[in-house]
């Protein structure tokens, strides 16, 4: 299944920027890694899980390895709905980008309104963002990325 449909701009806006958030500062290559993590509900809800505690994307990837055998399809998946969302991002004044480095502006807060997927990407932003903490060229090729 395509995922670019399910994960539209709203969704993947809000999601970038609470990841872009606790990051502080995220490389563009690595801000476009953050959809298809979060576009695998089984993946999602692991890193939502509050007693989840990340020690690397080598164990994780060992130890949830079925959540990643599609991970290059999930990334051209949702590769234009995430420039878009950078893009629109930029636009709005919640990030900025410069030099190839994006910086976080604004604060993006959970509500309930957002819905339970809004709910459980705000929880896996802190987990996720200690995997994208690592190496560029190593995450993607952990990840088996096509480039």
């Amino acid at each position: 299944m395509r995922t670019e449909s399910f994960n539209n701009l709203a969704f993947t806006s809000i999601a970038m920027a609470m990841t872009i958030e606790k990051s502080v500062t995220l490389e563009l290559s690595k801000a476009l890694l953050i959809m298809p993590f979060l576009a695998h509900s089984e993946l999602l809800s692991h890193l939502a899980n509050g007693n989840t505690k990340i020690k690397g994307i080598d164990k994780l990837i060992v130890d949830r390895l079925h959540c990643f055998a599609n991970f290059n399809n999930r990334y051209y998946d949702n590769i234009t709905t995430s420039l878009n969302a950078i893009q629109f991002l930029c636009e709005v004044d919640t990030i900025s980008i410069e030099s190839g480095l994006i910086t976080s502006m604004k604060n993006i807060e959970y509500e309930s309104s957002m819905g339970s997927r809004l709910r459980k990407a705000s929880k896996a932003s802190s987990n996720l963002t200690k995997i994208l903490s690592e190496d560029t060229a190593s995450l993607y090729l952990n990840l088996r990325i096509e480039l």
